[in-house]
């Protein structure tokens, strides 16, 4: 354990003599020479348990141009809440017990270095595990329509997928998320950030992230968070972690699970590609780690990769990397065929420690509508996906026609 920082030992040492001195109006000599100090460090509380949030407030009388950095020894991310002309706050959330200390260092123009130390210790054990019985069978569809989706397909949805984007603010499709609540389903939210990647990775979205995260937390309901899903082709793996590193901590709180939802078809002939978005530091950070997966081909001509085979794959590259009973997701899925939809169903409810999986019920993208066979095909799913949480049973899903 790191030895208690300055201010802690006069917090612990001199906490009777400094209120006495107060109280009579005069500070204590120790506490009045660090009034005096140009640069000043201290922590709003220095014990937390995994997942509270660290609280660093820096006030400085600097007349100089100067730059302010903020390190830790334990490696845990730091970043800017807000500034003002003398002062700013840094947030951390620590997910892991253990202790550590947070260095400011700030640096005046004439090349004059300030540094204060701060200790702190994280107690207790980390948040529990994502509670597993069988898969939660879940639906996309588009807002204007989820009403009549849900007459069409029936009973048993467990969890309803909702796209959400940060630049519109804290409470970007909070009215969606309160209707899933309300249903008894699971909220599968993915955030973006108005495509500006650059701006998620320098933090810009961190204070936003942080509202919304308390804002989804305070429903006291599991929920499932995921940043900018498929994110191949839009950025890459790196500037994915970068980014990831700075939104997704705000999240991790309360009933709240983090995880991505990487492009699903990298699976099948791609895996270093794949893996250049899952760098080790971020399986850390991750509660659950998920795909979105869709047949190959078109509607005229099926290719031969289909949704189903990726399950198993998807479970035997998490157990590569040394997490074999970290739960899985599927934030969508669809195939242009009863029998895939079919498949592709049994796969989620079969495969070991998913804990959702969600039709893309829309035509949009490599999706289709469920109608016919399809619409029968998903049905059994989630006939058989409610048969089974509500007796632990196993159970086929039989395909309508040939």
């Amino acid at each position: 354990m790191q030895s208690l920082s300055r201010r802690s030992l006069f917090r612990l040492s001199g906490a009777a003599v400094g209120a006495a001195g107060i109280a009579g109006g005069v500070l204590p000599p120790a506490e009045a020479a660090r009034k005096r100090r140009k640069v000043r460090a201290w922590l709003s509380a220095s014990t937390v348990a995994p997942g509270e949030l660290l609280t660093l407030t820096i006030v400085e009388r600097l007349e100089q141009p100067r730059r302010i950095r903020v390190k830790d020894s334990s490696g845990l991310v730091w970043t800017r809440a807000s500034r003002r002309r003398r002062s700013q706050v840094w947030t951390a959330r620590p997910t892991e017990p253990g202790s550590g200390v947070v260095t400011v260092v700030v640096r005046r123009k004439d090349g004059r270095v300030f540094r204060r130390h701060e200790a702190y210790e994280v107690v207790g054990t980390t948040e529990t595990p994502v509670p597993l019985t069988a898969a939660l069978i879940g639906m996309s569809a588009p807002a204007p329509q989820w009403g009549q989706r849900v007459a069409q397909v029936g009973p048993g949805l467990g969890a309803r997928r909702i796209f959400a984007d940060l630049a519109d603010g804290a409470d970007s499709q909070i009215r969606l998320v309160e209707e899933a609540h309300a249903a008894g389903m699971l909220p599968v939210i993915s955030y973006k950030v108005g495509g500006d990647v650059a701006g998620a990775v320098a933090g810009r979205y961190n204070a936003v992230a942080q509202q919304a995260a308390a804002r989804l937390a305070s429903y006291g309901l599991p929920t499932a968070v995921t940043f900018w899903h498929e994110p191949y082709g839009d950025m890459t793996g790196e500037q994915y972690a970068a980014a990831s590193r700075q939104i997704l901590p705000a999240f991790k709180q309360g009933q709240l699970k983090v995880g991505p939802l990487l492009n699903g078809w990298l699976l099948d002939n791609q895996l270093d590609t794949f893996s250049s978005f899952c760098p080790d530091d971020l399986f850390s950070l991750w509660d659950w780690f998920g795909i979105d997966t869709y047949e190959s081909g078109t509607l005229a001509a099926p290719g031969a990769a289909k949704p189903a085979q990726r399950l198993p794959a998807l479970s035997a590259y998490v157990a590569s990397r040394g997490h074999a009973t970290m739960p899985l997701g599927v934030g969508e899925y669809n195939g242009y065929s009863a029998a895939t939809i079919a498949a592709a169903g049994q796969a989620i409810l079969d495969t070991p420690h998913v804990w959702f999986g969600c039709m893309w019920n829309s035509t949009e993208g490599k999706g289709y509508v469920l109608e016919g066979e399809r619409l029968v095909a998903f049905q059994q799913t989630l006939a058989v996906a409610r048969a089974r949480r509500a007796q632990g049973l196993g159970g086929r899903i039989e395909v309508a026609g040939p």
